[in-house]
């Protein structure tokens, strides 16, 4: 996942929370902080999985991220990792 985003050397990923939506065909969206060198939240990222149009399962996740300001800084679909 790293590949697809944008991150300065210095920056990791922390797991902020995992939510399930059991009445939307099962997805799943996690989300991240983005943590400098300091450990100043610098921005985050969100992955939903089964992006599910028309009740039609294509399988593609959804990678979005975002900078402290909430601009969004990569919004892609990915078919796997």
């Amino acid at each position: 996942m790293n590949n697809y985003l944008s991150l300065a050397e210095d920056e990791h990923l922390t797991l902020l929370r995992e939510t399930h939506l059991h009445t939307q065909g099962q997805t799943s969206i996690k989300e991240w902080q983005i943590i400098d060198g300091q450990g100043r939240v610098t921005g985050g990222v969100t992955l939903q999985d089964k992006m599910n149009l028309r009740r039609s399962y294509s399988g593609e996740y959804r990678l979005t991220q975002r900078n402290h300001q909430g601009d969004i800084v990569v919004d892609r679909l990915i078919s796997s990792f």
